[in-house]
């Protein structure tokens, strides 16, 4: 090894120790103490004690292995971003200054499968698509820098899978418009942005149903690599985009105005606790829209999920996605996730209310087209 690739190998190893740190054991839940450091052949790792059942431990699920989690994650990436595996080994020593044979690269695909459900996209999408054409990447510089992506090959095999999924090519055009019409001056200007809002919706009757779900398991396993919730956002949506098969767009760039809210309140009679001013507008990025089981999953990474309710940040991209789209409300569905626990709800329950008393399904159907909501 040369003097060059003597010093990218030692900033590598400084750039790989940012792992997660852990707050408690993962055993027994007991308090932790830091002691020491693992060195290894191209990164450190801290090493944990616990006092309660005195074991020792690190934090990744990938102990034991020679090569930093990151390069195993942007390993499996660049391949279902549909690099073959001489490419990949090329772009690795580009990016860390690590040859990885060809024999790595397949036992890493295979041993870290459970994380890739894209692979069984794959084959289809590498013959019907360039790489060039499977996905749209945009940088907006919307007062800070958001990297919007949108998977067109993922979203096309989805609505065509399913007939359900069918009426949701709204949603597609929509986010085929993002880079070449998003109005970037709006989200520029110093407008009020719905993470911010602090009217609260009336949450009575809605159900926040605590699920198992595959993207707590990939962000358990996405996580460890960063430290930095930016960074941990970043890594997390880059790699369900192109790992996952159900996610098929990531910060997405979404806005309210007046007559969005007039729409829902007085044509629609919803309980919206907020309004706009003429010439303003509430805006928003949306962390990662999925469409699954029939229904657009409007969905944010918060690192400590269990002890927040971002309902009406959620809600807000809800109805702003709907009236983007023109999808009715009805067919969304908003979630939050860390890499421990997630949590889902309808945001049509949140601001629309079924008359008290018991009511059968054709009297509810009745209510609902008188209220426009069956042609929202």
């Amino acid at each position: 090894m040369n003097v060059e690739q003597t010093e990218l190998t030692q900033q590598i190893k400084e750039g790989l120790k940012n792992y997660k740190e852990l707050e408690k054991c993962p055993y027994c839940s007991g308090k932790i103490v830091k002691r020491g450091i693992r060195k290894k052949k191209f990164e450190e790792v801290q090493i944990y004690y616990c006092k309660n059942c005195e074991r020792r431990f690190t934090s990744q699920i990938t102990k034991n292995k020679t090569y930093p989690l990151r390069v195993i994650l942007d390993t499996l990436t660049f391949y279902n971003k549909l690099y073959n595996f001489e490419e990949i080994a090329d772009l690795i020593f580009h990016k860390y200054g690590i040859r990885l044979s060809s024999h790595i690269i397949s036992r890493w695909i295979e041993e870290y499968k459970r994380y890739l459900p894209f692979l069984r996209m794959r084959e289809f999408i590498l013959k019907n698509y360039k790489r060039k054409e499977m996905a749209e990447e945009s940088i907006l510089l919307h007062q800070q820098i958001y990297n919007f992506k949108f998977h067109r090959a993922k979203t096309d095999l989805i609505l065509n899978e399913e007939f359900r999924h069918f009426k949701f090519k709204p949603l597609k055009d929509f986010l085929e418009l993002v880079s070449s019409e998003c109005p970037h001056q709006i989200f520029r200007e110093n407008m009020e942005r719905a993470s911010e809002k602090k009217e609260k919706f009336d949450l009575d009757h809605v159900k926040i149903i605590p699920r198992k779900s595959s993207a707590s398991t990939i962000a358990n396993f996405v996580v460890q690599a960063v430290s930095n919730n930016k960074e941990r956002h970043e890594a997390l949506e880059q790699f369900m985009l192109f790992n996952d098969s159900v996610t098929i767009a990531i910060e997405v760039p979404v806005l309210l105005d007046v007559d969005d809210i007039n729409h829902y309140k007085f044509e629609l009679g919803f309980d919206i606790p907020f309004s706009i001013k003429d010439g303003n507008y509430l805006t928003g990025h949306v962390d990662l829209i999925q469409v699954r089981n029939g229904s657009i999953y409007v969905m944010d990474f918060k690192p400590s999920a269990k002890k927040e309710k971002p309902i009406e940040q959620l809600v807000i991209y809800a109805l702003a996605l709907s009236r983007l789209t023109g999808i009715r409300l009805f067919h969304f569905k908003c979630a939050w996730f860390d890499s421990n626990d997630y949590f889902e709800f309808f945001p049509l329950h949140v601001v629309y209310k079924m008359k008290k008393g018991k009511i059968n399904k054709n009297q509810m159907r009745l209510n609902f087209v008188g209220r426009g909501v069956e042609n929202e």
